[in-house]
């Protein structure tokens, strides 16, 4: 990718630059492509000089830096949530507890159901496949 725009600058430029050597009258460019043409040059001399060992280390040194930031908040916010989740968790066992208690009679009676089920369709299954030759 920094090829790619490497070579995008190296072909406005030249462009730039051919747009005003092919000018009959030998005049002055534009202040604006002037302009332009300096900031292009000014870039990809910044770009030449970028290293991507240096542009990873600054990088690293970046995140390592937010690291060291974020770190002490999440740690403080950790221990404000300590009391919080304790809490949580006294106020819903007993909401848990109910909700079983609730729900094994139902649980028992689709178990008893469905094992009527399995028995129906082996009995059929049974009815089905004929006798065992001998």
């Amino acid at each position: 990718m920094k090829f790619s725009l490497i070579a995008a600058l190296v072909v406005v430029l030249a462009i730039a630059h051919g747009t005003e050597s092919m000018s009959v009258v030998k005049r002055e460019a534009p202040a604006e492509l002037e302009k332009i043409t300096q900031y292009f040059e000014g870039l990809l001399e910044t770009l030449k000089s970028a290293d991507a060992p240096e542009l990873a280390n600054k990088a690293k040194a970046y995140f390592e830096e937010s690291k060291a930031k974020l770190q002490p908040m999440v740690e403080k916010l950790q221990e404000q949530l300590k009391p919080l989740s304790g809490n949580l968790e006294e106020q819903i066992k007993p909401i848990a507890d109910s909700v079983q208690a609730q729900l094994a009679p139902y649980a028992s009676l689709v178990q008893s159901q469905v094992e009527d089920v399995l028995k129906f369709v082996v009995d059929q299954t049974k009815a089905i496949l004929p006798a065992p030759s001998q």
